[in-house]
């Protein structure tokens, strides 16, 4: 038996020895190969090295040019700064006398009387309408007048106060028979029939103003309208006395 075993080993080995040469040898590595390679040599060519840096600068990225001053750039654009900068109290003088010159006309304004901040617009809504005044002539005798007016003279409105005071005088009148007030009367007529009559001077005086306020557009300032307010009233007093 040791004797079949060591031929079967021999064998084995025999086998083994003949499959290991007929297998091909590993090829070898990228580095196996280079590291057997032989080195060629290159001799350095310094006439073709000066021509191809030629014209190349090697002394490194220029630094960013600094910004102009405000002072250049200005002389550049030739901007008169100093002229700008002088018109400054100029300026300020005339705001200064613009002001002043608003004031004193505001001052003159008031001190005639004339309502500044009134409306002005003549399209606004007037405080006694003029249906209210065809209302109170086709009903003269019993009108009431005093509120109309007091509305008028609130409102500014001193044609209008003028006008209903005006007519209370011819509803006194008419109260008292003096005349025969009808709507469509002219004042020339009125005036007629009261020819000889000792309230002829105050009617006619209330008469020659109400015409030059109402028909003649004189402008009223409160002071005028309130030195004539006192003529009216007692004109008034007197037709009813």
């Amino acid at each position: 038996m040791p004797r079949y075993f060591s031929l079967f080993l021999f064998l084995f080995l025999a086998l083994s020895t003949l499959r290991a040469q007929d297998e091909p040898l590993p090829s070898p590595s990228p580095n196996e190969t280079y590291a057997g390679q032989q080195i060629q040599r290159h001799d350095f060519d310094e006439k073709k090295w000066a021509s191809l840096k030629e014209g190349i600068d090697y002394s490194g990225p220029k630094k960013p040019a600094k910004k102009a001053s405000k002072k250049k750039v200005e002389k550049e654009m030739d901007l008169p700064s100093s002229g700008i900068k002088g018109l400054g109290p100029i300026l300020k003088i005339l705001a200064i006398i613009l002001l002043v010159g608003a004031l004193v006309l505001l001052i003159v304004k008031m001190a005639g009387g004339e309502n500044l901040f009134g409306p002005r617009n003549s399209k606004i809504k007037p405080a006694v309408s003029q249906a209210e005044i065809d209302q109170i002539e086709e009903n003269l005798h019993e009108a009431e007048l005093d509120d109309p007016i007091q509305r008028a003279i609130a409102a500014r409105d001193f044609p209008m106060a003028v006008r209903l005071y005006y007519l209370a005088v011819l509803k006194e009148l008419a109260l008292k028979n003096h005349i025969r007030w009808k709507r469509d009367k002219t004042n020339g007529e009125y005036l007629r029939e009261m020819a000889g009559s000792p309230l002829f001077g105050t009617v006619q005086e209330v008469t020659l103003a109400f015409e030059r306020v109402w028909y003649g557009k004189v402008e009223l300032t409160r002071p005028d309208f309130d030195q004539l307010e006192i003529k009216l009233k007692k004109a008034v007093a007197t037709a009813s006395a």
